[in-house]
């Protein structure tokens, strides 16, 4: 286990509603491939900070890597819906991009 995947997880068990360290720790376990852990602390990550636009594109990235289009698709339509609450345009707009993407692609 890296040190740093080591670390998020002593940091989230110390902080588990932080957004940094939630944030960190699904990150880490994305890079290592453990999907069930990795969906589960974005699960945690989204459900304390629902708003959070980078949260819910990389959760939609992670379940794209992992084989889950349809999984990919409905996190970057809440995605969409959170990035609309908040006015995170920058955001918005590279989940739209991905979403454009796979659409096109599923047309094809």
């Amino acid at each position: 286990m890296s040190d740093r995947l080591s670390a998020a997880r002593d940091y989230v068990a110390k902080k588990p509603t932080d957004r940094f360290g939630l944030y960190a720790l699904a990150m880490e376990l994305r890079k290592a491939r453990t999907w069930d852990e990795c969906f589960s602390a974005f699960g945690a990550l989204l459900e304390h900070h629902p708003d959070y636009g980078a949260g819910w594109y990389h959760f939609a990235m992670a379940k794209k890597e992992s084989g889950d289009r349809a999984g990919c698709k409905d996190a970057l339509t809440k995605g969409l819906v959170a990035t609309a609450r908040t006015g995170d345009t920058k955001t918005r707009a590279e989940i739209q991009g991905v979403l454009d993407e796979l659409e096109q692609f599923d047309e094809e």
